[in-house]
């Protein structure tokens, strides 16, 4: 805080503060200036210069529910309220002093990476109607920020206080902003050295969990630091993909450890069911068990199914040291809670909009809350640089299915019979999410955390899994020759080298039947690398392994997580038709573009299965193959 830059960031700060526009009472909104406590228009317009580039002070600042915390705003709980128009009212409860204030709070707008406007509808008290916008301008190589409010003031008092009421927001603002501006020069997940104590308390947690993590120096160290000085809002949900990207470090073993640092009693896991259309967090529990087939947004008024492998997401917190783990909520759903979406403004029935918003190279869709959408492609080199959108009430239309990167213009028309709360987001749910799919499909997951299941009869639908199974060749031979003690003893040491194999590849293994193992992967390339490591572990004992790919339902049995469907079936019986030696697999894995790199020379055929109408196209990889 005590170099050049800093010092010219807090002269032209205090330069544009002092260059404010007076208090000025104007009409406007649907009641015009009068006496006798009819609605009068108290607006101002603040200039803020920082030193910071403006895509960095963007990421701040649009975490609203920080800057409206620092601005010194009260926390407040919200409520909903059903409406047969649209989507449910959001309705917030907080308190100014000793006063209740309720008001309600339409959804934000916002244009990324360059404007957010808040508006408050207030339901009793000396004030009708609050609205705030603040939009980023470059400049020169920092940015400057122009902060516009209107406050609406009922009858005397109301006009009495406003100009108060707009002082304290402007101090609050100012503040607000420098806060956001130290945040965006540094990185919220560069944070100082934890002490030795905790780093300690970290490392022994992976030591005593040994062999299901490695000793992770570096990671113990990160979350020791991360747990000890980052803020509550970023310990309140700690995304293992997310600090591991920023980190640098490979996702599968910050989740891994973060998994051990769990059961050894230093961080708590949590399941969090996303909501498919405003991308909020609908459902947030400890356990799978408390988790429904489906899940219901009352933001968005819906109920959606929970998929284990789009929309549950495992998250962490630091509640086992006794820091926040429920900061309080100062705002709704503003762009920090959906950072996939770029930009949302709310268009009335019969009524157009226009949105600028810059676009990056993607497959993006404008969506109508909550489930009207068009999909809308966007390219370096390709199409123009506006999108005309026609909503009515059954569809959104897109009359551009790809528009050139960089600044958009969204020309929006309304032509339903109710309000839309429009958005451009991303078209898929972000690549960052550690799906249950793929935390419960590891093997440290399932031996760290065995009574971690599902209800019993709740089934969780899973769009794709790769579904592996193996068994001995020649197993009832071996039986007969070496005794029943003997041959035991070889199928426990081989389920036990496979184990290790399937562990080192992001893979689980979920049960064996007799010399029989059945596995799972997130990734297919993970699977059929431990497929082709097989042979090699099994040695001296010949293996058929069988690969399948494809849509099935996880489901608690036998007081443990399994998987059943078509797929499975289907998996079981390609192993059956595997030579000894040998892996087959069907196209839906071989023709998998993650599976290209590593899918050495094999046999293009096709296999007749028992219970199966047409033959089944597989590739077969030879045995010399698999072994090496």
């Amino acid at each position: 805080m005590g170099d050049g830059s800093d010092q010219v960031r807090r002269h032209r700060v205090g330069l544009f503060a002092n260059n404010v526009q007076g208090f000025r009472s104007v009409p406007g909104g649907p009641a015009t200036p009068a006496r006798g406590g009819r609605v009068r228009r108290f607006a101002e317009r603040c200039t803020f210069a920082f030193e910071v580039a403006p895509a960095a002070f963007w990421r701040a600042v649009s975490d609203t529910d920080a800057v409206n915390r620092d601005a010194g705003l009260p926390p407040v709980r919200f409520t909903y309220e059903p409406r047969a128009d649209g989507l449910p009212a959001v309705v917030a409860h907080g308190r100014l002093g000793p006063l209740p204030i309720v008001w309600e709070e339409p959804p934000l707008m916002w244009e990324a990476p360059r404007r957010v406007a808040v508006e408050r509808r207030f339901r009793g008290g000396p004030f009708a109607r609050f609205f705030s916008e603040m939009r980023i301008e470059p400049d020169g190589d920092g940015a400057r920020i122009e902060h516009a409010v209107e406050l609406d003031a009922r009858g005397s008092v109301g006009a009495l206080l406003a100009p108060l009421v707009l002082a304290r927001g402007r101090a609050g603002a100012r503040r607000a902003y420098e806060l956001a501006a130290q945040r965006a020069r540094e990185s919220v997940l560069e944070v100082p050295p934890a002490s030795a104590a905790r780093v300690a308390r970290f490392v022994d947690a992976f030591e005593s969990l040994r062999p299901h993590t490695e000793h992770e120096p570096e990671i113990a160290a990160r979350l020791a630091s991360f747990v000890e000085h980052a803020a509550d809002g970023h310990v309140v949900r700690m995304r293992p993909y997310v600090l591991a990207d920023a980190w640098g470090l490979p996702r599968e073993r910050v989740l891994a450890a973060m998994l051990a640092a769990t059961r050894g009693g230093l961080l708590d896991l949590w399941w969090t069911v996303v909501c498919p259309s405003c991308r909020g967090q609908s459902t947030r529990v400890l356990s799978l068990w408390h988790i429904g087939a489906s899940a219901s947004c009352d933001a968005c008024g819906i109920v959606y199914d929970a998929e284990f492998d789009r929309n549950v997401e495992a998250t962490f917190d630091v509640r086992p040291f006794e820091r926040s783990a429920d900061p309080r909520a100062y705002c709704f759903a503003g762009p920090h809670t959906a950072r996939q979406t770029l930009a949302q403004c709310t268009v009335p029935a019969n009524a157009m909009t226009m949105l600028d918003v810059v676009l990056p190279k993607g497959a993006y869709v404008v969506q109508a809350l909550p489930d009207r959408a068009a999909r809308i492609t966007v390219e370096d080199d390709a199409g123009a640089a506006t999108l005309d959108v026609r909503l009515d009430d059954r569809r959104v239309r897109a009359f551009s299915s790809a528009v050139r990167s960089g600044s958009v213009r969204v020309q929006i028309a309304n032509l339903s019979s109710r309000e839309a709360v429009v958005r451009v987001t991303e078209a898929d749910l972000p690549g960052a999410l550690a799906t249950a799919a793929e935390v419960t499909a590891l093997q440290t997951f399932r031996e760290l955390f065995r009574g971690e299941v599902p209800r019993e009869g709740v089934e969780f639908a899973m769009r794709s899994l790769t579904v592996l199974f193996s068994d001995i060749a020649g197993s009832t031979r071996m039986y007969a020759e070496d005794g029943d003690a003997r041959a035991f003893h070889l199928v426990r040491e081989h389920v036990d080298a496979l184990r290790e194999v399937v562990a080192l590849h992001r893979g689980a293994i979920v049960k064996t039947i007799g010399d029989a193992v059945m596995a799972v992967f997130a990734d297919p390339r993970d699977a059929l690398e431990a497929a082709l490591r097989f042979g090699r572990a099994a040695a001296p004992l010949e293996l058929r392994v069988g690969l399948h790919r494809g849509p099935c339902i996880a489901m608690c049995a036998n007081d443990r997580l399994d998987y059943f469907g078509a797929t499975v079936n289907l998996a079981s019986r390609i192993a059956h038709a595997a030579g000894p030696g040998e892996v087959l697999m069907t196209t839906a894995v071989a023709d998998d573009a993650r599976v290209a790199a590593v899918l050495p020379d094999g046999e293009r055929g096709t296999v007749t299965l028992r219970g199966m109408l047409h033959p089944v196209e597989v590739v077969r990889v030879a045995s010399a193959v698999a072994a090496r």
